[in-house]
């Protein structure tokens, strides 16, 4: 089988980034942040990116002058955490007109990036969120709300918007720069191929797949494709059969994203997902180009063949094509300088991973420790009671930790059984980091119980939590006037529903999706017509029995078949938090 033998390291990603530094002496590391960054400039948007560690060389790689200013960097297919990312922010923020960054559309990514934004604008920075997804082996019914997952289309994103900002932000800004990213996002498609899973560092070599399977549809983070191929097609065959109709059949309206016309100017990015040859690449966008051009008369104006965006040693590539006629005429209406988006793609870079860049050497900037900083800066309102708080935060942990068996059971069924291990891990960091709470401000507490949660848990439910609470310290900041004010039930009530709205931006779940929102959203909207905790606590607890009634439309739930029969382990477990407060009071 592919991939079972490979080179291990210590500590790969602390070496990695060591190594991309020393190899590339204009970009700096943050090593305790896994941040990279170049010099910026003030008139200048500045472009981050990031996300989990093995698609190298995404995202670090594309750091230069007419790409990315930095790169955040998680553990291996991980997202990084919001602490990281807002450090990046704040890096860059001195030297840089506004902050935009580029997200791929998978969910700790857009909570952790989408909750450092809010973070940034709170502290007076001028930063918005665009989320990058070009995937259509993952089509509509399946994808549903949540959308398509971000594989390679992302890095033309990062070119074209890099060019961008380096040529026109000063005259459109952050806003225009934004605007932008998504032109080209909705002009992208892209579809994945590969013999077999990757090699991850650290772990045994694991593959569902016999010698005469191969996957359709492949991701970026080892997930199963849509598809299995048996027997394994000629390359010829995978490309026309398989490939090309996903990304071009304009009758199939599941997968249909990004129409195309015979006389479009179309961009070709033929991307390696790690392990194959430059020999085998370049015969890939050959037979590529020639299918276009036979079976739908499309020449690409443009090929790009590289290695952009990997899953470590992936035996597979994707192809993704842009849309130039599309997005430049789009550009175009908003942006009258732009007659090509081509043109844009051609803007020389010195970022050391674009595959037909200009490398020019330039002194590396210096990194401001001062900014480095891990304190919860929110401004300090709402005086209350820290000792019934802290009974409550033990109960509601205490009860997490016995109904720990049944949370993991649940998840063992719909996901991947570690719901209840995260949850009790959650708990207790809140239980052992109480007497760091602020006792005086409840938004200083909670916007640290945010912080110590992303710590703790991590992963989606991390992320979930930490933006939930954020969102509430940022509704007591906007339902308190003074200082030394009480907290009261109704200044409660109010700040739940703005955390409920906070943490909206951030997930297309809602009441129905068979997930956390199930129980949490009846239990803001009941406690907010009742201020009564014991009804709220019914609510969220009817909401969690019925999703033992329908199948998950987000989350792992949602990719395994029928689960309409077992209860949402997320939901069951929010509700037990809630019901160990309730039993103390």
């Amino acid at each position: 089988m592919a991939g079972v033998k490979s080179f291990e390291v210590e500590n790969p990603i602390k070496t990695s980034l060591k190594g991309f530094a020393l190899a590339n002496p204009s970009i700096t590391l943050v090593p305790e942040d896994k941040i990279l960054f170049r010099q910026t400039d003030k008139k200048k948007v500045g472009l981050i990116s990031g996300g989990g560690s093995g698609h190298e060389p995404s995202h670090a790689g594309f750091i230069g002058t007419g790409m990315l200013s930095a790169a955040v960097c998680g553990d291996i297919f991980a997202s990084p955490s919001t602490k990281q990312i807002l450090n990046a922010i704040e890096l860059l923020n001195d030297n840089s007109a506004g902050i935009l960054l580029l997200v791929k559309n998978y969910t700790g990514d857009v909570l952790h990036f989408g909750l450092s934004a809010e973070r940034a604008r709170a502290l007076g920075i001028d930063c918005q969120v665009v989320v990058v997804g070009d995937d259509v082996a993952v089509g509509r019914e399946k994808g549903g709300m949540v959308g398509r997952r971000a594989l390679a289309g992302i890095v033309l994103v990062h070119k074209i918007t890099g060019a961008f900002a380096e040529l026109y932000s000063e005259k459109y800004g952050l806003e225009g720069t934004a605007t932008a990213a998504r032109i080209v996002n909705d002009s992208l498609v892209t579809i994945g191929a590969s013999l077999d899973h990757c090699k991850v560092p650290g772990r045994p070599f694991e593959t569902e797949l016999n010698d005469h399977q191969m996957e359709l549809g492949m991701g970026i983070h080892n997930e199963p494709g849509v598809n299995v191929l048996d027997p394994i097609p000629s390359t010829e065959e995978l490309i026309e059969k398989h490939m090309l109709p996903k990304l071009l059949d304009s009758s199939d309206k599941d997968r249909a994203f990004v129409p195309f016309n015979k006389d479009d100017d179309v961009v070709l990015l033929v991307n390696n997902l790690g392990s194959i040859s430059n020999f085998i690449m370049t015969s890939i966008a050959a037979i590529t180009t020639d299918l276009l051009k036979e079976k739908y008369n499309i020449v690409p104006k443009k090929t790009i063949v590289g290695t952009v965006m990997t899953a470590f040693n992936g035996n597979g590539f994707s192809l993704t094509l842009l849309n130039a006629s599309k997005c430049s005429k789009e550009l175009h209406n908003k942006f009258t300088e732009i007659e090509n988006v081509i043109d844009l793609v051609n803007t020389p870079t010195d970022a050391p991973g674009w595959p037909i860049g200009e490398f020019n050497s330039k002194a590396a900037p210096n990194v401001n420790h001062k900014i480095l900083s891990n304190e919860t800066k929110v401004k300090a309102v709402g005086k209350y009671d820290f000792d019934t708080v802290s009974k409550w935060m033990k109960a509601g942990a205490e009860q997490i930790v016995k109904s720990e068996p049944h949370i993991t059971h649940l998840d063992t069924q719909v996901g991947d059984g570690d719901c209840g291990y995260t949850l009790v891990a959650g708990a207790n960091a809140i239980v052992e980091n109480l007497d760091k709470l602020s006792k005086d401000s409840l938004s200083e507490a909670v916007a640290q119980i945010s912080n110590v949660i992303e710590d703790s848990m991590g992963g989606t439910s991390g992320g979930l939590y930490s933006i939930l609470i954020s969102g509430f310290s940022h509704g007591l900041i906007q339902n308190i006037q003074k200082n030394d004010e009480p907290v009261t039930s109704a200044t409660v009530a109010k700040s739940f529903e703005i955390a409920l709205e906070t943490l909206f931006k951030y997930t297309k779940a809602r009441k129905g999706s068979s997930t956390l929102i199930d129980a949490l959203e009846p239990f803001v909207k009941e406690f907010a017509t009742s201020n009564d905790f014991h009804k709220a606590v019914q609510a969220a607890d009817k909401g969690a029995k019925s999703t033992g009634t329908f199948s998950a439309k987000f989350g792992r739930a949602s990719y395994v078949g029928d689960s309409s029969n077992v209860e949402d382990p997320g939901a069951v477990g929010f509700v037990e938090f809630l019901k160990g407060i309730e039993n103390s009071m």
